[in-house]
């Protein structure tokens, strides 16, 4: 374990900002935005190079409206001062003035996350050494806690901070995963990607956390990284799974084995445990199996199989966006096709404001009567102006190549 200086500065940006002075925390009061406290960190920031008065002036009172930033800035570069020493250190100046330039005085020395971070990855990128290369970027992944001061992300000092170390990161763990997964250290991937998606819970890091389960075959583990990672995709992004998500989906529902069982246990788990009057929810990648599944099935029985894509747009026919909207009416929205289906039609929601409806032994002229249906109950739930548009096709003749999509604004028209 390092030893603590009893003189020095003790650092934190990454994450979280705290500071010690020796091992004894230092508290900068309530206020951890204020113009002072924004001085120290810009001040350990740029501890190597300093930063020029101008650069300072701009970066604290860009957007106020200052008389005299010099004055202002020397006020608070005395405030400063003032509060390192009323929080335990000793009387120093603390920030050097020459020649326009603010230095850091050197005779109070800093220790900083941030320096530990880029003095890894350098070493880590220009090693030619594989495992020393490896070791360092690893050491470096984790000592990255989270994103460069994120109380002060509206700060553009704080901004290009962030984005420049979130990059350097992010190509670290790409490294390390790579390398990692050459060696088979699955459970170090998970380990490091885990941390890397509760910070960045971006698609990336979640197919390396999948792909080390499946790698482990610890198979219902990644089903539920895929489950959890899908629906956050969807309720807060409108995403719907990717390719590769889904490429993922079948991989792991073609390994996960149920215990053996007796037909009576069987027939109790394939019982719907909420049994709802009309139409059966699903899934995206259900329904796709549904839908392929059915399209097999039309070539024995003959039936006939719509598919139809509901959108939900505002009084001017333009698909909803805006969240708030989208939440105040979406549940309406689903409540209408659930209410206005048939318990053997299938649905799912394809991004935010759209359904997809599968309607086996449906014709063309019922697709009409369903929309009318749909409009009628989605108007009794309160949708309010918002209307929805229709697009149907025959899935006989979207497997033939032949179907198209069509719409003409207000009613159903088969093209």
């Amino acid at each position: 374990m390092k030893k603590v200086d009893d003189k020095a500065l003790y650092v934190h940006m990454l994450g979280e900002f705290h500071v010690n002075y020796g091992t004894i925390a230092i508290s900068f009061g309530r206020n951890n935005l204020a113009k002072s406290v924004q001085l120290f960190q810009i001040m350990v920031l740029n501890k190597k190079t300093g930063v020029s008065k101008g650069s300072l002036i701009q970066y604290l009172y860009g957007r106020d409206e200052v008389e005299n930033g010099n004055s202002s800035l020397n006020n608070t570069i005395f405030r400063l001062r003032k509060l390192l020493e009323s929080a335990g250190l000793p009387k120093d100046n603390y920030i050097t003035v020459q020649n326009g330039m603010c230095r850091w005085n050197e005779e109070i020395p800093i220790y900083a996350d941030i320096y530990d971070f880029e003095k890894l990855t350098a070493k880590g990128m220009s090693d030619i050494d594989e495992q020393n290369r490896l070791f360092f970027l690893k050491e470096a992944c984790k000592i990255y806690h989270g994103e460069f001061l994120p109380m002060m992300v509206g700060e553009e000092w704080a901004m290009a901070a962030n984005i420049h170390y979130q990059e350097v990161y992010f190509s670290s763990l790409r490294i390390v995963c790579e390398e990692l997964d050459k060696q088979r250290e699955y459970e170090e991937i998970l380990r490091l990607t885990t941390a890397a998606a509760q910070v960045y819970p971006f698609e990336e890091w979640q197919i390396w956390r999948i792909d080390s389960l499946i790698a482990m075959n610890r198979y219902k583990e990644a089903m539920d990284v895929y489950q959890d990672a899908t629906k956050m995709f969807f309720d807060e992004l409108g995403l719907s799974p990717s390719k590769k998500m889904m490429e993922r989906f079948q991989v792991m529902s073609s390994h996960i084995q149920q215990p053996v069982r007796t037909i009576v246990d069987i027939k109790e788990g394939l019982k719907e445990e909420n049994e709802r009057k009309g139409a059966y929810y699903c899934t995206l990648p259900s329904f796709i199996d549904n839908y392929r599944i059915l399209s097999r099935m039309m070539e024995r029985t003959g039936q006939s199989v719509f598919l139809m894509l509901c959108t939900l747009t505002d009084s001017s026919g333009t698909p909803l966006e805006a969240p708030k909207k989208l939440q105040e009416v979406s549940q309406k929205f689903q409540m209408a096709i659930q209410r206005s289906l048939r318990r053997g039609d299938l649905y799912t929601r394809y991004s935010p404001c759209q359904f997809l409806l599968l309607l086996p032994g449906t014709n063309k002229e019922n697709c009409s009567i369903i929309s009318t249906r749909i409009d009628r109950n989605f108007k009794d739930e309160g949708g309010g102006r918002n209307k929805i548009n229709y697009y149907t096709a025959s899935v006989a003749d979207m497997k033939n190549g032949s179907g198209k999509l069509n719409f003409v604004s207000g009613d159903l028209k088969w093209v």
